[in-house]
């Protein structure tokens, strides 16, 4: 697509429909043509290509920019991956760039932390604060400079939430390895890391057959076409595949999309995936339904072992623990077994539990039984940017804050950083600057009371600096804020696959220019490793980008760095799937052993839902199809299709309590009680209570929260907010606990009491 190619303004926007009420679609006409939105449209549109960042399948995209202002996102039609198509989010990031409520200033506490008094500071002062320390309301603060002085730059930490692309590479590989520490917090274990053990324990699980190729998906708790890892790009998979015949089935606590879109929706009791799992294993083997040849080429255990190991967990034993009827187990454990190719997939709702890393171990070890993790396994290509500048070859050391309180889990490598506040709280291994990227802890990990109070504690956490788009519940409890640049407004590299495994490289270019003194971090971070003389060799996000389109093999011949800036978009067409021998997937695992767990994946009951009472329910969360966990809230067009987020409670457990569709109800947990709307439904289980956990902002803006922050400024969408309700945060009546071999965040274990009100 031409970058240069101005078109016409001629796109009729689809309203969305409120009886009585004028929605912001339908006002979007006579919105534009105030003054206060654009008023310098000229009716002609370029074309820019770049790249979604409202979640994580970041899908390639083309915006339209009138006079420097986007006006319009699609999805970009040259590629393979989301082949031009985007979801609402993504449609939605043009408020993102326009929110009324974003920082376009740096920051400084001039009050108690957390009060809300700010003095707008320039970048210099800023930035000098951050590398040389100073007074903030009268205490003396350490900065880069002092930290990395004194030989301790570990006590520098860093926390992000979502980084993605070069971002990531730049500010972890290059500026904090050149800085020195390696005190770097991530989100991964309130996100997937449970998943992410359960397949460094297991080895080398890639597929054998392509994911489009299965003939019968199994899917336990993961919303593939809802909000899912690449959901657009499997929306469209899914949907191509149904059309051939494949089948879905999903295991789920709740009706999502995804389930009602399912050939067969199998309700679960939370926590007990696993039983089933294993119960099909058990079936499997009882039917003769496996190769006995492959399973013990495949991996390192034996059919016999396997039949022991299995022999108790039958489809009757798997019924009185899930709920599941043993003949629906056993019917379709043969169906699995009995397709020509079969896949089964997992994620959040299977694995983030306190059974959760044996379940996705299970799985594995399901499909290595069915056959469809064999002894070879596909191989496809992924894209490989060439990097034109050498990475920090340095060893760093980190504060002890990354593995819970007193190294409580077996295996967390992937680190608990849900629990780096709560290590702080003890005062384990406190750091000296403490700077939060793209990031809402205190919103985001559980118990968000505890976080409130430990990010408001100046003794604990002395220099707190939030880089943020907008004052989020974290951000403004900061010292020092930087208005970080949105993500339509930043240079980066991205690189994803194709369904058939051809590497798809693209980028993201700037669709605006920052508003107001809005800067991208990453190009923050390279003045700050030029003044601390770091010498990382490029000195801004753009001629990163830059330098390694002219370098990479491939897009350098077709023109580099003016190509992807034209085109957006580069396949590899001569990079080949491939297949080859697999090295033995690990169903026993000898380091679970060591630990005390089954070395081959077997059944753990969750321990509160054993001293379970007949009038308790189990709490789960879940994400929608138009929300991104905290980020998206102030996204108007978003706000207006979500903005309450009321309990799925079962038709026949809300009757037993006297609840009615509607009915205020109170939801108490062993920390906490919140209160919330039910939504009475027979689309869940009857033992369980399912809240969303994008709604209920106490801070981020005028329409997340209901009130303006400290920077917001009105615009004409305002007027038109027709909707008063922000739903209720559930996230405060979870605790912050892991689960004990990864040390995961257990957010679908909780025990309540529910009553109406």
């Amino acid at each position: 697509m031409d970058r240069r190619k101005f078109v016409k303004i001629a796109t009729i926007g689809s309203a969305v429909i409120f009886q009585n009420k004028k929605s912001f679609a339908q006002e979007s006409n006579k919105s534009m043509k105030d003054e206060n939105r654009a008023s310098s449209l000229s009716g002609e549109r370029e074309a820019i290509p770049s790249a979604c960042w409202q979640c994580v399948s970041r899908c390639a995209i083309v915006g339209y920019v009138d006079n420097d202002r986007l006006v319009k996102i699609e999805g970009n039609p040259n590629s393979l991956r989301n082949e031009g198509k985007i979801c609402a989010k993504g449609q939605a990031g043009i408020n993102t760039v326009y929110n009324p409520d974003r920082i376009t200033y740096p920051l400084k506490r001039i009050g108690k932390r957390g009060s809300g008094k700010w003095e707008k500071i320039s970048w210099d002062e800023a930035l000098n604060l951050l590398i040389n320390g100073g007074n903030i309301e009268g205490t003396k603060v350490k900065g880069l400079k002092t930290l990395k002085d004194q030989g301790t730059p570990e006590k520098f930490l860093f926390h992000y939430g979502r980084m993605v692309g070069s971002d990531y590479l730049i500010n972890v590989n290059y500026f904090l390895k050149a800085y020195g520490t390696a005190s770097i917090g991530n989100h991964d274990s309130i996100c997937l890391n449970a998943g992410a053990i359960a397949y460094m324990l297991s080895g080398d699980v890639s597929a054998s057959e392509q994911f489009d190729d299965a003939k019968i998906i199994l899917n336990f708790g993961r919303s593939l076409i809802d909000a899912g890892l690449d959901h657009v790009p499997f929306i469209r998979r899914i949907t191509k595949m149904k059309e051939k015949g494949a089948k879905l089935i999903t295991f789920d606590v709740r009706l999502s999309n995804t389930a009602a879109k399912s050939d067969e929706w199998v309700p679960v009791k939370p926590g007990t995936d696993l039983a089933i799992v294993l119960a099909m294993c058990h079936v499997l083997l009882k039917e003769n339904l496996y190769n006995k040849s492959e399973i013990e080429e495949a991996s390192n255990v034996s059919v016999k072992e396997l039949k022991n190991h299995l022999e108790e967990n039958t489809p009757e034993w798997a019924e009185k623990i899930s709920g599941v009827p043993a003949e629906k187990i056993k019917e379709i454990a043969i169906e699995y077994g009995k397709a020509e190719q079969g896949i089964c997939t997992a994620f959040r709702g299977t694995f983030m539990h306190y059974n959760g890393v044996q379940a996705q171990r299970a799985i594995f070890m399901l499909d290595v039984i069915a056959g469809n993790l064999g002894p070879k396994k596909r191989i496809e290509p992924r894209p490989k940017w060439n990097y034109s500048f050498p990475i920090p070859q340095k060893k760093n050391k980190r504060l002890n804050l990354f593995i819970g309180e007193n190294d409580p889990y077996a295996i967390p490598d992937g680190d608990v950083s849900h629990q780096i506040v709560h290590c702080i709280n003890k005062n384990q291994d406190n750091p000296e600057i403490y700077m939060v990227y793209c990031h809402n802890p205190v919103y985001s990990n559980g118990n968000c009371d505890e976080n409130i109070r430990v990010y408001s504690d100046t003794e604990k956490i002395p220099f707190l600096v939030s880089v943020d788009v907008a004052l989020s519940e974290t951000t403004e409890l900061a010292d020092l804020v930087l208005p970080d640049a949105t993500y339509l407004e930043r240079w980066t590299l991205e690189g994803k696959q194709t369904p058939d495994g051809i590497p798809e490289y693209y980028i993201r270019q700037p669709l605006s220019e920052p508003i107001g003194e809005s800067r991208n971090f990453v190009d923050v971070a390279c003045e700050i490793g030029d003044k601390l003389g770091l010498g990382l060799g490029f000195s801004s996000s753009e001629e990163f980008v830059e330098a390694t389109c002219n370098n990479t093999s491939g897009i350098k011949e077709v023109g580099g760095f003016d190509y992807m800036k034209k085109h957006g978009i580069w396949h590899d067409y001569k990079a080949k799937v491939s297949t080859e021998k697999r090295s033995k997937i690990q169903l026993k695992s000898k380091r679970l052993e060591n630990e005390g767990f089954s070395s081959i994946p077997g059944w753990m009951p969750i321990p509160e839902h054993k001293k379970m009472n007949s009038e308790e329910l189990v709490l789960t969360t879940f994400k929608v199809n138009v929300q991104t966990h905290s980020r998206t809230q102030n996204c108007k067009w978003l706000t207006e299709l979500y903005h309450e987020n009321p309990a799925w409670i079962n038709t026949k457990t809300a009757k037993e309590k006297g609840i009615e569709n509607g009915d205020w109800i109170k939801i108490k947990s062993s920390i906490g009680e919140m209160i919330t709307k039910a939504k009475v439904t027979q689309g869940i289980h009857p033992q369980a209570i399912a809240i969303s956990n994008h709604a209920g902002h106490w801070a981020w803006g005028k329409y997340a929260s209901g009130k303006g922050s400290f920077v917001f400024k009105s615009e004409m969408d305002v007027e038109n907010k027709w909707w008063k309700e922000k739903g209720s945060h559930v996230n405060k009546i979870i605790p912050n606990v892991g689960d004990p071999i990864a040390g995961s965040m257990c957010w679908n274990d909780t025990v309540v009491n529910v009553s109406k009100i």
